[in-house]
């Protein structure tokens, strides 16, 4: 997907057929120097589609959103109409801008991910046949699919825009605006219905931002990927004063929501960021910082009125996944419960913890319900993932999407997870599985194939 750095010229294309708005991008030196004819010409720039994209992104962060607590059938039928809506308004404006301005064709590259994804999507389709609750397993199918088709266009129309502008609608600026946006929706709600926004634990003695509108660590791991948006815009020498304040209202957003996994996937790429700037004062100052400022996160965050058994326990969550593992996992060791179940009916009732719908460990639901298959089907997945950011060429991309994987895959260990049931981790994910696949190119006019077949002929003869 172009939405990088890229600083490179743009150039109008001349075809047969006449086009209005013609415009290619990067790689137009290489054609150029192959006796493609060009002409100059200016980019398309819209700062009403970059706020049309932010606004789509924030919509659709927020359709995870439990927007009505006391009302399960009207917060449902809104998440359902809503996320349709955004994906049918994703696809429409795709299709305006490509009617508008032609010239451009999408192209596929690293596919490997993709299709190991889809490959676990068919999977857990068919497993509604032999599902514990098919229904239930039908419906997380319908849900994660929908996402997968959302990210399609909407990735579509980041990369076509892209190409068409110099990468003027940038990925960490549009989902760093949504993130801020949203942490300072919390913020403010906060101050006006405490009650709303805040989630007590430990007997009232702890309050965390989300309340019962979002899991406190998925709102969490949201505010760490709005940081990571932030400081790989810094990194990429963009306004300084826009990205602070995205990094402030994102941290803030940790803080308060008391979230143990977030704030280390957090300090992991504050971390990160402060390396690759490069500047020794900075790294120096950091490191005292730390020092001074890691112990009372210690205390009032990880350990919470010094707990340390629930902390070495993962508030029960270690005694759950071993009594899934031994008394759930060997029932259905080859194929599971069935996409998104694990047990016989809604919870897994554990002997030596509690009772849940979920695992807690996207992992571990992985395992439970498309078993060992499913299971070896997501680790080729994440191992031609990970291969693919390794060796992709552009650097910024490459940065944004390690940082991204951070928080999410931290979070994937304690709770949804990318594997686990519909969250908007998996939609994260599945954006990010797409950075690599699709690319805008400018349409090569028949000429241009027909004079290259020629010059081929020439140089063999």
């Amino acid at each position: 997907m172009n939405f990088g750095n890229s600083k490179a010229p743009f150039e109008r294309w001349d075809y047969q057929t006449p086009r209005r708005d013609l415009t290619g991008f990067e790689n137009l030196s290489g054609l150029v120097e192959e006796g493609v004819s060009v002409k100059k010409g200016t980019m398309y720039r819209s700062k009403a589609i970059v706020n049309k994209l932010i606004l789509l992104l924030t919509l659709r962060i927020m359709s995870y959103f439990t927007l009505f607590p006391h009302s399960v059938v009207l917060t449902q039928l809104v998440k359902t109409g809503l996320r349709f809506l955004l994906t049918f308004l994703a696809f429409m404006m795709l299709k305006q801008l490509r009617e508008k301005h032609r010239g451009l064709e999408f192209t596929y590259q690293n596919m490997t991910p993709f299709l190991l994804y889809c490959t676990y999507l068919l999977l857990g389709l068919v497993s509604v046949f032999w599902a514990s609750l098919p229904f239930y397993a039908l419906l997380q199918f319908s849900m994660v699919l929908e996402a997968l088709a959302f990210a399609w266009f909407f990735s579509q129309l980041i990369a076509y825009y892209n190409a068409l502008s110099d990468n003027h609608a940038r990925f960490a600026l549009l989902f760093g605006r949504a993130a801020m946006f949203i942490s300072i929706g919390f913020l403010l709600g906060l101050a006006i219905n405490p009650d709303l926004f805040y989630r007590q634990t430990h007997g009232g003695e702890v309050s965390r931002l989300g309340g019962y509108i979002i899991n406190p660590n998925e709102l969490g791991m949201l505010g760490v990927l709005g940081g990571v948006m932030g400081f790989v815009e810094l990194l990429d020498e963009r306004p300084k004063f826009m990205n602070w304040l995205v990094i402030t209202a994102s941290v803030t957003v940790v803080l308060m929501t008391q979230s143990r996994s977030s704030l280390g996937a957090f300090l992991a790429i504050a971390g990160i960021y402060i390396l690759r700037t490069g500047n020794m004062k900075v790294i120096f100052l950091s490191m005292i910082g730390a020092v001074l400022v890691v112990p009372i996160l210690v205390q009032t965050i990880i350990l919470k009125q010094g707990n340390v058994e629930e902390v070495m326990s993962m508030t029960g969550r270690l005694p759950f996944w071993s009594d899934l593992i031994t008394d759930g996992f060997p029932k259905r060791p080859l194929f599971g419960w069935g996409f998104m179940c694990i047990a016989e009916g809604d919870y897994f009732h554990s002997i030596h913890s509690y009772s849940a719908k979920m695992t807690h460990n996207t992992f571990v639901q992985v395992l439970l319900n498309l078993g060992l298959v499913g299971s070896f089907i997501c680790l080729l997945q994440m191992v031609a993932t990970f291969n693919v950011i390794f060796r992709f060429e552009n650097v910024s991309i490459k940065w944004l999407a390690g940082m991204m994987l951070i928080p999410v895959l931290i979070n994937s260990f304690t709770e949804f997870g990318i594997f686990g049931e519909s969250n908007y981790g998996i939609q994260f994910y599945q954006l990010l599985l797409l950075f690599f696949v699709i690319k805008a190119v400018p349409i090569i006019s028949p000429v241009y194939h027909k004079q290259r077949h020629e010059n081929l002929n020439t140089a063999t003869a």
